[in-house]
């Protein structure tokens, strides 16, 4: 196989900042890219799905809540991926989630979050509290909606806002912002043709002086106490050390408390570079309230009936129940795309559940589910209809005891009401 072609501009850069580390660093970069995966520990453990895969995972240095996985894996040979038990992310971008310290129930928000990779780390690893998911562009920020359903998440408020506005709304009110930053994409050079073709000195430069507008931003919303996690997938100085400088000299109250680089060389994975910033100051505990919770008589006479639930319902125009996360303060005058859990719809005289319900938590809420077998399981990702006498009405399907979706019982068959979009090719 014929070596890999880099920039030169890059290659010099990174012989000089490597010095005698350079050879192995090169040799890393003709090698093909490594894959990995975080578990959900809100639904499993790496123990539990290794032994469900059949396929051994050992914890990595990065993420003990991770592991590295063959080439030729396929994440959606077995129903695991759709029930949520895990998400596919290289293992350097685990490490800076991994590092950082949570207090009981934060306040977080996740600046750059699509496609959801640390969003979803995070809940997985928060201890109740709120979760603020944040992606400037509609469509990504959509993607970062699926992830989050998927994953069976119910604290989480998913934004699709400015990072400027939104960290004024936030001001000192934030445990933890994570900065995910947009930059020159240098880790990605393995798996990526196209972060190769569009690098450039310029590029690097221009994506250096975006961070430091979205990392002064970030600050803002940091309380006394808190702290600020800035990640980047690129290898360059200006990117990462100096941004990081630069930062620290306009705001004196942050100190920095660790600052790590990973390259595909010394790792596991294809190289991140992170740095925790702490803000001085002594946290505050946030005071989480309910907020007033809508009448919605056609959801609770469905909930008495299948899935009880309890906590503040919201009712919006369009008919769309949501099961609002315990809030730290109002959340006015910004866009959001979602906010806890979609719960269904009210139709006339009806209440139709949505899949987000199913799949919630760490197991399903409804009372009335249906055991399928592989097989089943692997024919009801594809939508298609289930042969199987149950009860009349919805219920969830699942697989080795975890939730997949929903169905509607009738006449011996399980009607599939498992997302199109969503939906395996036959």
């Amino acid at each position: 196989m014929s070596a890999r072609v880099y920039p030169e501009a890059f290659l010099t850069r990174m012989q000089a900042q490597l010095g005698a580390d350079y050879p192995a660093f090169f040799d890393a970069l003709q090698a093909p890219p490594k894959r990995a995966l975080h578990v959900n520990a809100q639904k499993t453990d790496l123990k539990t799905l290794s032994a469900l895969l059949n396929l051994p995972l050992a914890p990595l240095s990065e993420n003990p809540d991770g592991a590295a996985v063959p080439a030729d894996f396929n994440p959606n040979a077995a129903p695991f991926h759709a029930a949520g038990l895990f998400y596919m992310q290289e293992a350097c971008a685990q490490a800076p989630v991994a590092a950082l310290e949570l207090p009981d129930a934060p306040v977080v928000l996740d600046l750059c979050a699509a496609p959801g990779g640390k969003s979803t780390q995070l809940l997985s690893k928060m201890r109740g509290g709120v979760l603020f998911a944040n992606e400037i562009v509609p469509s990504r920020a959509n993607v970062l909606l699926g992830n989050l359903e998927r994953m069976g998440a119910t604290n989480a408020i998913v934004l699709n806002c400015e990072p400027h506005p939104l960290c004024v709304r936030l001001k000192d009110r934030c445990d933890a912002v994570v900065v995910d930053a947009p930059c020159a994409g240098e880790a990605m050079f393995r798996k990526d043709e196209t972060a190769v073709t569009e690098w450039s000195a310029a590029h690097v430069e221009a994506c250096a002086a975006r961070q430091r507008a979205i990392l002064s931003d970030a600050a803002v919303a940091v309380r006394p106490g808190g702290r600020l996690l800035y990640a980047t997938c690129s290898f360059s100085e200006q990117e990462n050390e100096q941004t990081v400088a630069w930062l620290l000299e306009r705001r004196p109250d942050f100190r920095c408390e660790t600052m790590r680089r990973l390259y595909p060389h010394t790792s596991a994975g294809e190289g991140q570079f992170y740095a925790i910033l702490v803000r001085e100051g002594v946290r505050e505990p946030s005071a989480f309230f309910e907020a007033k919770s809508d009448r919605v008589p056609l959801f609770d006479a469905f909930c008495a009936q299948l899935a009880p639930l309890s906590g503040t319902l919201r009712l919006l125009k369009d008919g769309r129940v949501l099961l609002l996360p315990p809030m730290p303060f109002a959340l006015d005058g910004v866009k959001i795309l979602r906010a806890g859990l979609l719960l269904g719809e009210c139709k006339g005289t009806r209440f139709e559940p949505a899949h987000a319900l199913a799949v919630a938590g760490g197991k399903t809420p409804f009372l009335r589910t249906a055991e399928l077998s592989f097989d089943e399981a692997m024919r009801y990702l594809k939508g298609e209809t289930i042969e199987k006498d149950t009860e009349k009405g919805y219920g969830a399907v699942t697989y080795k005891g975890f939730a997949l979706g929903l169905y509607k019982a009738s006449d011996g068959m399980l009607k599939n009401r498992y997302p199109k979009g969503l939906r395996l090719l036959k």
